[in-house]
């Protein structure tokens, strides 16, 4: 289990590095111009930080004791981020509308991939639902949380190379999302792993 918790925090620590795109060009000056996209921003940019936060801060004795406040914030969290990754597929669509002959072909192609993107989140969500124990079922919410801020980051990638502090959470929740699973498959039910 170290080694499925080591990967999960270096992941979590990228998640958090999303707070690097704020200093970063064309967000920066974005920003400095108009100061009114600092709510937009800090929703759309913010929501990886904190949650680059609460996967931190969780420790491997609360997945093993099943903690249940542990269970209850993961829960939330996984549940805010599949609902923020919808958000963020409304506003790369809106991106795309500015494209002008090509938009219809990238937004047809992109829903393919926007589907597998927040069905996996959704995905993720569902089983954790489906687990026996407090901790299996956190970290699967936590699996899910950090996939969705590895997705953000690699679409947003696709469309803004520049922004390059987004490699960190791209990387980063594949990290947890799979140091999470390994974490969820670790503290399944002897009967159930068995089998």
């Amino acid at each position: 289990m170290k080694i499925a918790m080591t990967l999960y925090r270096l992941g979590a620590l990228g998640v958090f590095l999303t707070l690097g795109v704020f200093a970063e060009d064309p967000l920066a000056s974005t920003l400095r111009q108009n100061p009114s996209a600092w709510l937009t921003n800090t929703i759309l940019f913010g929501f990886a930080v904190m949650a680059g936060l609460l996967l931190l801060s969780v420790r491997e004795a609360w997945l093993r004791n099943n903690n249940r406040t542990l269970m209850f914030f993961s829960h939330g969290a996984a549940l805010i981020a599949t609902l923020w990754l919808i958000l963020w597929c409304f506003v790369w669509l809106a991106d795309m509308m500015t494209m002008g002959d090509k938009a219809e072909m990238f937004i047809k192609h992109t829903a393919y991939l926007h589907l597998f993107g927040v069905g996996f989140a959704m995905a993720g969500y569902t089983t954790g639902w489906m687990a026996q124990g407090l901790g299996e079922r956190s970290a699967r919410f936590l699996m899910t949380l950090g996939w969705a801020a590895s997705y953000m980051a690699w679409f947003n990638l696709f469309l803004q190379p520049a922004l390059k502090w987004l490699w960190a959470p791209g990387i980063g929740g594949v990290l947890v999302a799979v140091g999470a699973f390994w974490v969820s498959w670790k503290l399944k039910p002897a009967v159930e792993a068995a089998s």
